[in-house]
C-alpha cells in the first residue's frame, strides 16, 4: 500500500487534518477529483486518525503524528479495513493511562500498541519536563497506586499475586489471555525493587521507569526501561529476557547486569556481573551485529554516533548503588553530583565548573543523611556545600 507511505511523507496531509484551511481543503478536493482510484483509501485513512482524536484529544508531535500513522497503516495491512477501527482504538485506549503518565514524567513513550499477545512500546528520545514527584505503581489499565516514598518493594507470586512492602496484597488479572502491560514510576529522591511474575529481580533507580507484563506468554520475556536498574535474571532457555530501552535492547538467557538509560545521558551503559549479555541498537539494519558482553565489561553505546564500544571495569562502581553505596576511582567531581543529584532530588550549583573535574576515589555511603555524605565530600575535594533550600546546594 505505497499510497500510505506516501501520504504520511507528505506535511500537507497532516496538515488537512490538524490545522486545515481552505486552501488545503480546495488542493485535497482536487487530488482526490483527479485520483479518484486513490480516494476511497485516502478517505478512510484520515478518517482514521480523525477517530483517535475522538477517544484522546491531545496535541501531536509530527514525530507522534507519523506513528500514529504508521501504526494504523499496519493495521489496515494486517486486520482489513472494515475492523481496523474498532480493533485499534480500543488497542490504543487499553494503554492510554500508561502512555499518558509516561508523557507526564518526562519519558519517551510515544504510544503503545498490541503485536501479538504481548504488547510492545513504541518510543521516541524525546525530553518532557518531570512532573511526577511521588512513585507510582500502574495496573494496565484499571488503577494508580501510590507507594511508599523512599525504598519501595514489590513481589509477584507465580499465581500472580502481588505483594507490596511484604504487607499490602494486591489482586492482578492473571486469566486474561493477554497480560496487563503495567508501568513502575520511580522519580528522582526514590528506589524500588520488584519480583517479576517468573522470579527475575530488578532493582529500580531514582528516576526511572520500568513497564513490565502481569507474566510472560510470548517467546521472548520483554520489559522497557527508561532510567537505570539491575537485574537478576532467571533462567530460562524457552524464553530469552530482553530489556528494550529508546536506543538498543539488551538479550539475556539468565545473568546478573546493569543498564543505565536515562534520556539526558549521552550514552546507554550496560555493565554484566554475571553471564553474558549481547546488545543491539533498536533501528539496527539487516548486517548490524550484537555486541557481546561479558563478565567485568562495560557496554557503551554512545548515542551521537551510534557505536557501541566495550571495556574491562570495575562493576562494583556501577552495582553497588542498589546496595546504597557509591564507589569512584579516579571519577569527575561532576558526574558524582549528578548521581547525588538523581538519588537525593535535589540540585547541585558549581560557582566555578572548573572544579567539576576535580577527580575523586572511594566509596559513598548514601543511606545515611544529606549532611554526613555533603561533610565526607567536602574534606574530599575541600569545597563548601552551601545550602540554599531543601532542594538546593551551591558548592564553593
Amino acid at each position: 500500500m505505497d499510497i500510505y507511505r506516501k501520504l504520511i511523507d507528505d506535511p500537507l496531509f497532516f496538515k488537512w487534518i490538524f490545522h486545515p484551511s481552505p486552501e488545503v481543503n480546495d488542493y485535497w478536493k482536487n487530488y482526490l477529483d483527479l485520483h479518484r482510484d486513490e480516494a476511497e483509501m485516502i478517505l478512510e485513512f484520515k478518517e482514521q486518525i480523525i477517530q483517535y482524536f475522538k477517544y484522546e484529544g491531545k496535541i501531536l508531535s509530527d514525530f507522534e503524528k507519523k506513528a500514529l500513522a504508521k501504526k494504523i497503516i499496519l493495521n489496515l495491512e494486517t486486520t482489513g479495513r472494515k475492523k481496523v477501527q474498532i480493533h485499534f482504538i480500543r488497542t490504543f485506549m487499553k494503554y492510554a493511562a500508561t502512555a499518558l503518565i509516561f508523557f507526564a514524567i518526562g519519558g519517551s513513550l510515544v504510544f503503545l500498541y498490541m503485536e501479538g499477545r504481548q504488547s510492545r512500546v513504541v518510543m521516541d528520545t524525546a525530553v518532557l519536563p518531570a512532573t511526577v514527584h511521588d512513585p507510582v505503581l500502574i495496573l494496565g489499565d484499571r488503577e494508580q497506586i501510590a507507594l511508599n516514598k523512599g525504598e519501595s518493594k514489590l513481589e509477584y507470586s507465580e499465581d500472580g499475586e502481588l505483594t507490596l512492602n511484604r504487607e499490602q496484597k494486591i489482586q492482578v488479572e492473571i486469566e486474561t489471555e493477554t497480560p496487563e502491560m503495567n508501568t513502575l514510576v520511580i522519580p528522582y529522591g526514590n528506589r524500588s525493587v520488584i519480583t517479576l511474575a517468573d522470579g527475575s529481580k530488578v532493582w529500580l533507580n531514582a528516576g526511572s521507569r520500568l513497564i513490565y507484563p502481569s507474566k510472560f506468554v510470548d517467546k521472548t520475556r520483554e520489559v522497557f526501561l527508561t532510567g537505570e536498574a539491575f537485574f537478576d535474571i532467571t533462567k530460562n532457555e524457552k524464553q530469552l529476557f530482553v530489556v528494550k530501552t529508546v536506543d538498543v535492547k539488551v538479550q539475556v538467557l539468565g545473568t546478573r547486569f546493569n543498564v543505565s538509560a536515562y534520556p539526558e545521558d549521552y550514552s546507554v551503559q550496560t555493565v554484566v556481573a554475571d553471564g553474558t549479555v549481547e546488545i543491539k541498537k533498536v533501528n539496527a539494519g539487516l548486517f548490524d551485529k550484537a555486541v557481546r558482553i561479558a563478565p567485568g565489561h562495560l557496554g557503551y553505546f554512545n548515542k551521537k554516533t551510534q557505536q557501541t564500544e566495550v571495556s574491562t571495569v570495575d562493576i562494583d562502581q556501577y552495582t553497588l548503588w542498589t546496595e546504597g553505596l557509591f564507589k569512584f576511582s579516579n571519577t569527575d567531581f561532576s558526574r558524582i553530583i549528578k548521581k547525588l543529584e538523581r538519588y537525593y532530588n535535589i540540585r547541585f550549583q558549581l560557582d566555578d565548573p572548573f572544579k567539576g573535574t576535580i577527580q575523586i576515589s572511594g566509596k559513598l555511603d548514601v543511606t545515611k543523611g544529606r549532611d554526613e555524605v555533603f561533610e565526607y565530600l567536602s574534606r574530599l575535594t575541600g569545597l563548601e556545600f552551601i545550602k540554599i533550600n531543601d532542594s538546593h546546594y551551591m558548592i564553593k
